[in-house]
């Protein structure tokens, strides 16, 4: 489900741009903050965490695409590049990045709501979609490091797959950690024990 945009913040260093995306933007969105260089935008994003950030490309201290490189690594902020640079490479590289919308100046005041709009539900369906990706990249690890582990108690315990399953299951709970970790650590230990037993065989 899509989270409604509800907190956004700007970066210009052009007092009238800031102006006008206030005016745009003031009684359908809480407007968390403004910057007026790269350097402001970046901070203000870790410590206020506003939904989405317009942020212009060219700006002192800091520019634009640095300041969209260390937002992005902040994963908590969607980001608008806007800018008067008409390149489509500049374009590509600012969604390279990890910019959730590119607008060129000048823009349609009536474009500016509808385009942060759009932008959000971008950056939201591209974050769920690198969930679901991680999610399942994550449950494929853990079944082969299970298979590893039950293969193990098997071997070395005698225990059925039922049991060696239901250990390992019970040694997660008792111990508070993931099924992965206790799975992990018993491979870790076998791989320890059978190189320790070959150094003392040679």
């Amino acid at each position: 489900m899509v989270e409604p945009l509800h907190s956004v913040a700007f970066a210009d260093d052009e007092v009238g741009i800031l102006q006008v995306l206030q005016m745009a933007c003031e009684g359908h969105y809480e407007i968390v903050a403004r910057a007026h260089n790269g350097l402001e935008a970046v901070t203000l994003v870790r410590t206020l965490k506003p939904q989405l950030m317009v942020l212009d490309l060219h700006m002192p201290v800091m520019d634009g695409m640095e300041a969209l490189r260390q937002i992005s690594a902040l994963k908590t902020t969607a980001v608008v590049m806007l800018t008067a640079d008409q390149s489509p490479l500049v374009a590509r590289q600012a969604m390279d990045l990890g910019a959730s919308g590119y607008v060129a100046k000048p823009f349609e005041f009536s474009q500016i709501v509808p385009m942060l709009e759009t932008a959000w539900y971008s950056y939201q369906s591209t974050r769920s979609l690198r969930k679901e990706v991680f999610d399942l990249t994550e449950s494929l690890e853990t079944r082969k490091l299970l298979e590893r582990a039950k293969g193990i108690l098997m071997e070395q315990q005698g225990f059925s797959e039922d049991q060696a399953h239901k250990t390992l299951q019970k040694m997660s709970q008792d111990q508070a950690v993931s099924l992965k970790e206790v799975c992990r650590s018993l491979i870790q230990v076998k791989s320890l024990l059978g190189r320790s037993i070959q150094r003392k065989a040679v």
